[in-house]
């Protein structure tokens, strides 16, 4: 992240005193300014530097992107932990079958911080889309780099009912139901306007063997 992007997010927390109102109430041209950096990669190779290569052979070269909490509890919010610190039925099979895992940046903790409330209403805002976007930018830019690179990428676990990363199951109008997050939509968008032909499926807290055999198929 650079000087200046690191800048920036310090003055969006400052004005962050809560979800939607803290979005909504940071200065107008600090809003302008990242609204204008929606869609712009952080990250780009000059074509001379984009060499395929060679890689060695011990490496599965199979991965799979997680949502954050897949790998880290920790980030949830307040209430909504299921275990510890992780997914361990899912981790472990991916383990066992030399599946490299990516984790995904928490687009919650990003965007509101550890302590959020009302997650939904500030993902939703256009700063809040900014942010989502410069995430996704990075995403985009590891996805298209393994693929070039000759990387199977299998697929995007998401998590089932989150305000931001529910694939068919999300939280809104404070309940559990059919839906998207706001982070896994915009990302789903992203990867059909790049022509990315990446599956995303949903992870359910109690409900990992289906998952595992979603990979299963894929592999």
């Amino acid at each position: 992240m650079s000087v200046s992007d690191s800048l920036a997010r310090r003055s969006f927390f400052k004005c962050a005193a809560g979800a939607s109102l803290a979005l909504a109430g940071c200065k107008a041209a600090e809003k302008e300014e990242t609204v204008q950096e929606v869609g712009k990669p952080k990250w780009t190779l000059p074509e001379k530097n984009r060499v395929k290569r060679e890689f060695d052979q011990v490496r599965s070269r199979k991965m799979i992107f997680v949502s954050h909490c897949t790998l880290n509890q920790n980030a949830r919010i307040t209430t909504a932990a299921d275990f510890p610190a992780m997914f361990v039925p899912l981790i472990d099979w991916l383990k066992q079958n030399n599946i490299g895992v990516i984790q995904m940046p928490c687009p919650e903790l990003r965007v509101l911080g550890l302590g959020r409330k009302a997650v939904r209403e500030g993902l939703e805002t256009e700063e809040g889309h900014a942010h989502l976007h410069q995430l996704i930018d990075d995403l985009i830019y590891e996805i298209r780099e393994y693929q070039f690179q000759g990387f199977d990428v299998i697929g995007i676990l998401g998590k089932q009912g989150s305000p931001a990363c529910g694939v068919t199951r999300t939280w809104l109008d404070g309940r559990q139901q059919d839906g998207q997050g706001v982070f896994i939509r915009l990302l789903k968008e992203r990867l059909a306007a790049e022509n990315l032909d990446i599956e995303v499926e949903g992870v359910a807290d109690h409900e990992q063997e289906a998952a595992i055999k979603w990979v299963k198929e894929r592999v």
